[in-house]
């Protein structure tokens, strides 16, 4: 039955980029822009497919923005932001948006904090009074800064006890050594547990500058009042402060690097990181085809080659983590103990031969497809439209950057692939959780660092 719903799920994959393309759909079509005297950018798109509104508030911050001291501080302040306004108590902030049927959430990634407002149209004027309050008004009462900041630590407590995410962490700590985006989203438990509701304020200063916002709407509202509303309630914010910037290290590795973890477990998981460019950098769109012919979908050859003929792995993967810069693609497995060396060298071996041998059409056709089909899906949501014109603008793609992707995708030819493959596939950072007791040589490789 699986197998049934995955081949149907495919072929609506595959046949959606035709009919959007057909008939001309442009994501970004009918979207206004606004900047604001203070700095605020606004995004609004209005839409009557249905009567459901969706809001994104979009800011650069999280581990990119983060000294190693700071780390987690970014994800403490978002969690707290929405616990407690001047006019509100987090009991009312709750209250009036579910009175509505609406949602408030927010979250950071690893260089965005967002504020997320979904509600009916019916409801819509109401629950906005609420997400200007947050934005304008949090007080960050102590008691609920230490709740979240319990919440953080058992989320990184969960996460180190989750073998493929630890794996991941562990990953990215090798392969950025010096650069911000090593350190994990949440944080590090020592870092987290020193932070108090001072550290919140100095950093909701440091971010909540209207230069350093964008606002997106998306969805069955009047736009021109939306952006009113936006003026009238955010014009107030002071433009003084400068937008937070950052100065990134070169990420280089001279030589591929191994680093072995060992805990309590019943399985091996393994990752193997190189660096990639991001969605701000040449041969993106290339290396994102790439990544989805060696282990983004079920008919990868990761999927093919390791898990279905050579039964390495019950789970094997690659994913590719597209930040704005310094992206990196990695490939996964989780496997048998003993199987480690077997594992790493399937995976390699596989690496190889795209940067070695040509693509096939039918593998570069279905990659492109696949990817354009899966956004064009995704993009069926306001919530997820109103996200991604938010989070491009952000970054400094673009709001329009969900066109240029698609439109792009279409042009990517066998060749830039293959360069991107010759580029970017040769030193790697691996990282493997394994089960006490293995030993290096067990292993396939040596221990390197202390503690691990």
């Amino acid at each position: 039955m699986f197998r049934i719903i995955a081949l149907l799920a495919l072929v609506i994959v595959l046949v959606a980029p035709e009919l959007a393309t057909a008939a001309g759909v442009s994501p970004a079509s009918g979207v206004v822009k606004r900047v604001l005297e203070n700095g605020l950018t606004i995004l609004v798109k209005e839409s009557n497919a249905n009567e459901i509104v969706s809001v994104q508030l979009f800011m650069s911050m999280g581990s990119k923005y983060e000294t190693d001291q700071e780390a987690g501080v970014s994800r403490l302040l978002q969690q707290s932001v929405v616990k407690g306004t001047k006019n509100r108590t987090a009991e009312d902030i709750a209250n009036e948006i579910e009175s509505v049927g609406g949602r408030l959430e927010s979250g950071t990634t690893k260089e965005t904090g967002f504020i997320q407002l979904t509600c009916t149209t019916e409801g819509f004027s109401k629950a906005q009074e609420v997400f200007f309050d947050v934005i304008l008004n949090p007080v960050f009462p102590p008691e609920e800064v230490e709740k979240e900041k319990e919440l953080i630590v058992k989320k990184i407590r969960e996460r180190k006890d989750h073998l493929l995410l630890s794996a991941l962490d562990l990953v990215q700590e090798e392969l950025y050594g010096e650069h911000p985006l090593h350190k994990p989203g949440e944080g590090y438990e020592e870092t987290v547990v020193s932070f108090g509701r001072e550290e919140v304020v100095e950093v909701y200063n440091r971010f909540y500058v209207p230069q350093n916002m964008v606002i997106a709407a998306v969805g069955n509202l009047d736009g021109e009042r939306f952006i009113e509303d936006v003026e009238r309630n955010l014009k107030v914010m002071d433009s003084s402060p400068e937008r937070p910037t950052v100065r990134l290290p070169e990420v280089c590795l001279s030589e591929s690097r191994e680093k072995l973890k060992y805990r309590e477990s019943s399985s091996v998981w393994l990752v193997i990181a190189y660096s990639a460019p991001g969605v701000l950098e040449d041969d993106y769109l290339p290396t994102h085809v790439l990544n989805s012919i060696l282990g983004g979908s079920m008919n990868s050859r990761l999927f093919t080659e390791l898990r279905d003929k050579r039964g390495l792995g019950y789970s094997v993967r690659s994913l590719y983590a597209g930040y704005s810069r310094d992206a990196f693609v990695g490939a996964y497995i989780g496997t048998k103990p003993g199987q480690f060396e077997i594992a790493r060298d399937g995976i390699l071996e596989e690496v190889a031969k795209l940067r070695d041998e040509e693509v096939t059409d039918e593998e570069l056709e279905s990659a492109k497809k696949y990817l354009r089909g899966t956004y064009m899906i995704r993009l069926e949501s306001n919530a997820n439209q109103a996200y991604d014109f938010a989070y491009y603008e952000c970054v400094g793609a673009g709001y329009d950057y969900p066109d240029r992707y698609l439109e792009g995708l279409l042009g990517v030819r066998k060749d830039d692939v293959m360069k991107a493959a010759k580029t970017y596939f040769n030193t790697y950072a691996l990282a493997s959780v394994l089960p006490e007791g293995v030993q290096p040589d067990e292993a396939g490789g040596e221990k390197s660092g202390e503690g691990y």
